[in-house]
């Protein structure tokens, strides 16, 4: 009985064991057998919206095409005064303010007052102006009459000279007719012809003597006139280096305050006044700073490029600006210069780019772009045509890659990664992923994702 029972448990161990052979044998050849219905392709992610949800989300298409890319580098930038539009006004003559009209932040034109100072020296300098002037005139005249008594001295003298002239040669015509009649002797005649001579070479010597004379006077009268007209320029230019105008000095009446020294000081150029560095009562010279204007018509921009940067940079080539304080702006220039300094400290190099200072319709105030802003300077460093290109709103940034949504049928729209050059501004290069011609979404792309990602929580794609 026992050897039985042992006997029917071997026979079910072995039987347990075949079983389990069988079965392992029969799973593993089951799962080597491929199945013809599976499909091993990558999923494709696609999102569907109706007209609506499209409308809703602002979703936009845009084909790819050719297009051209320009690389750029970012520059830190701060926004400074142009030098060649910058003025600093300083008297030219030593005095006290008396009075101020043009205050900080007032808008000039050329020729406006600024201010006016009570100058000693100014009153001089239109003194001495005057006196010169004066004994010019009076030098003038003094010519005229010399030249007018000469010639009436000249004429009186020929007169009265050529009259003697004329009575001696009556008598030797006389003497000589009678002579010829035999009435009178020869001797009457000679001495009739000798008296006229010496008349005649009277005549001659007296008025080459008076028109000596009238020469010396004139010479030495001409000489005064222009050492007279010597002073007269160098009182004329000293008030012109003290920023008297022409027309000022032609119009000195007795009541023009240049007589008294009053100083005028006048706006050179058009401008703003960005200081103003005097109070009333104040004594100010030569190296005092009156005022400064500037000129914010253009403004510079001064961007750092690091050494390693440098040989990507050139005069002249087109840059954009970005100000902190005019966000989603940005404003055109020139490069105009690149430094000629390394600076110790920073390693960096000055780039300046030239700015027009632009009205803006939202910022009703002259002259927007002030000294001092910082911001962002976006220099061109190479352009190209690329034969594929879309904006960079359309290319969506994930941690595996970049992708892109593609239209490929009304309100269908197909997740698709893409191969992309370098950063380019607002175009980007298409180097794998898309053709020619093929619609993608540059707007509305968050909508999309959304989309999509929500039909991937929900265990499915929303398609």
């Amino acid at each position: 009985m026992k050897t039985i029972r042992l006997t029917s448990f071997f026979l079910l161990i072995l039987f347990g064991l075949t079983t389990f052979s069988c079965g392992s044998q029969g799973a593993t050849e089951h799962e080597d057998v491929p199945d013809e219905h599976a499909d091993h392709s990558p999923a494709i992610e696609q999102v569907v919206l109706d007209e609506a949800q499209m409308q809703a989300a602002g979703v936009t298409v845009q084909a790819v095409q050719k297009g051209q890319i320009q690389r750029t580098i970012r520059l830190p930038a701060v926004v400074v005064a142009d030098a060649d539009a910058l003025t600093h006004i300083n008297p030219k003559a030593a005095g006290l303010v008396r009075s101020i009209h043009k205050h900080l932040g007032d808008r000039v034109r050329q020729g406006d007052l600024l201010c006016v100072i009570d100058s000693m020296d100014l009153g001089r300098a239109v003194t001495e102006y005057v006196r010169a002037q004066a004994l010019k005139d009076a030098a003038i005249r003094t010519l005229a009459k010399e030249e007018e008594l000469f010639a009436r001295r000249l004429q009186a003298a020929e007169t009265m000279l050529q009259g003697e002239v004329e009575v001696h040669e009556k008598i030797k015509n006389r003497e000589q007719e009678l002579q010829e009649q035999a009435v009178s002797t020869i001797r009457p005649l000679l001495e009739a012809e000798k008296a006229l001579s010496q008349s005649q070479l009277k005549k001659e010597r007296e008025l080459t003597e008076l028109r000596t004379e009238r020469d010396s006077r004139i010479l030495a009268l001409q000489v005064l006139l222009q050492e007279r007209e010597i002073d007269l320029k160098a009182a004329q230019s000293l008030l012109w280096a003290l920023g008297v105008g022409k027309s000022d000095l032609e119009n000195l009446l007795p009541s023009n305050p240049l007589l008294n020294g009053s100083y005028e000081i006048r706006a050179p150029r058009d401008g703003v006044v960005s200081g103003r560095h005097i109070t009333v009562g104040e004594f100010v010279d030569g190296t005092t700073k009156l005022y400064t204007l500037e000129d914010l018509s253009q403004v510079w921009v001064l961007g750092s490029v690091f050494e390693e940067q440098l040989q990507a940079i050139r005069t002249g080539q087109e840059g954009w600006i970005f100000l902190d304080a005019f966000p989603g702006r940005k404003f055109a220039g020139k490069v105009t210069l690149l430094g000629y300094e390394i600076d110790a400290e920073s390693r960096s190099l000055g780039v300046r780019l030239e700015l027009p200072n632009p009205h803006l319709e939202n910022w009703p105030e002259p002259d927007p772009i002030r000294p001092g802003m910082f911001g962002t300077m976006e220099l061109v460093v190479d352009s190209f045509w690329a034969e594929r290109t879309i904006p960079e709103s359309a290319v969506v940034h994930e941690a595996d890659g970049n992708y892109a949504f593609v239209r490929i049928a009304d309100g269908v729209f197909e997740q698709r990664k893409i191969e992309i050059g370098p950063p380019a501004g607002e175009l980007v290069e298409v180097l794998q992923g898309l053709d020619v011609g093929e619609e993608v979404v540059v707007a509305g792309t968050f909508h999309l994702k959304s989309a999509l990602r929500k039909g991937e929580l929900g265990g499915g794609h929303s398609h």
